[in-house]
């Protein structure tokens, strides 16, 4: 798990920050799809059965891990923190993904880093359409990493 990693990486049970950790928990609902998703077949490989209960578990030696269950947008107001250093986006679907860099932009501080997951593959097109124009918006540029992923660095 990529957010795993990372938390074991900073050691941050002993930061005093939060950590959140925000989805369905049960794969993507349908509707966040576009159309050109669906046709591009994003629904048939983003289907998973209930795994808030497992995830929690994963995270049990962290407090300082917040659990977020539900869909974007609709849960990002539960974010309370106004500074944000790191935000990993790994949704599936450009409209809630958009949301939460919308959402967030102006929460990021300085030299804060947005990993898009999906940025660079074939059948996220939409995805990487969309932050091509959110960072065109903004004046900043998203870098691909060999690994298919993007990097967004707020100025």
């Amino acid at each position: 798990m990529y957010s795993r990693a990372v938390v074991d990486y900073v050691s941050f049970e002993s930061l005093p920050r939060k950590f959140y950790l925000m989805d369905t928990f049960e794969g993507m609902p349908s509707e966040q799809f576009s159309a050109k998703e669906l046709a591009a077949g994003l629904r048939e490989w983003y289907r998973y059965g209930d795994m808030f209960e497992s995830t929690q578990a994963h995270f049990k030696t962290y407090p300082n891990v917040v659990f977020v269950k539900g869909s974007i947008p609709d849960t990002l107001s539960s974010v309370t923190s106004e500074k944000i250093a790191y935000l990993s986006i790994d949704m599936n679907a450009a409209a809630p993904e958009i949301a939460a860099a919308e959402y967030f932009w102006d929460r990021l501080v300085p030299g804060a880093v947005i990993v898009l997951d999906d940025y660079g593959w074939r059948r996220h097109f939409v995805q990487k359409q969309a932050f091509d124009e959110f960072a065109a918006a903004r004046s900043v540029s998203v870098l691909t990493l060999p690994t298919g992923q993007g990097i967004i660095i707020k100025p």
